[in-house]
């Protein structure tokens, strides 16, 4: 569950008021890593549809869903999935819930004790992705369009969820458009968001919610305990 958290995380940038750039101007690494890193500060809000295909190496199978993505700061998140089935993964910055209503089981974590991504503090605006991550170019990514800038992220400290991140960032606006992250047996989960609203004051109520009546809920904090 932590794993598919940062898959998450990594993938929800957003942005404040962009700044203004000549077209067709490049800027340097430095400049875009740090225009994009105001847009995760300055972001009170963030609204979008997204799709994501997840690749698995070994079967060389895809799957494709799609839904939408709702996230407020500090540290609340809402992922509601609409195919191939539904799924809500919500984080009220306490605890991370995964609903299977077609299941009808939820999954409860704990994000008080549990031990969370750095990319998820990122996002809340308490972290630099430099302090993280190694970022540079990535001129032969296949992802986005083109003028787009192509950032590949190494983490500074090996990870068992990941092995590397790829953000595909919009020139005009440093929104991260396009995000791709690749696991250690080189399955990949690919992101696009589109429909993009930001700081649209979404109310608190988005993310209250407890399981409905018959349906079974496990805590992962208990498991093996």
């Amino acid at each position: 569950m932590t794993t598919f958290l940062l898959a998450l995380v990594v993938a929800s940038g957003a942005p404040a008021e962009p700044a203004a750039v000549p077209v067709g101007e490049k800027l340097d690494l430095h400049t875009v890593v740090e225009r994009m890193q105001k847009r995760y500060d300055q972001a009170k809000d963030f609204h979008a549809r997204f799709s994501q295909t997840y690749g698995r190496a070994v079967m060389g199978r895809t799957t494709v869903s799609t839904g939408t993505i709702t996230f407020k700061k500090p540290g609340r998140m809402r992922w509601d999935y609409d195919k191939p089935e539904p799924r809500m993964f919500l984080s009220n910055s306490q605890v991370l819930w995964l609903y299977e209503p077609t299941e009808k089981q939820a999954f409860k974590q704990d994000l008080k004790t549990s031990q969370l991504p750095a990319a998820l503090a990122f996002l809340m605006g308490k972290g630099k992705i430099t302090d993280e991550f190694d970022v540079s170019f990535a001129s032969d990514a296949q992802a986005g369009r083109p003028g787009d800038y192509r950032l590949a992220l190494s983490p500074k400290q090996p990870q068992s969820a990941y092995k590397s991140i790829l953000f595909v960032v919009d020139a005009k606006e440093f929104l991260v458009r396009e995000s791709v992250l690749v696991d250690a047996q080189g399955n990949t989960n690919h992101f696009v968001f589109d429909a993009l609203e930001v700081n649209s004051k979404v109310a608190d109520s988005v993310f209250k919610w407890a399981p409905p009546v018959g349906v079974r809920v496990v805590d992962t904090g208990k498991i093996g305990k």
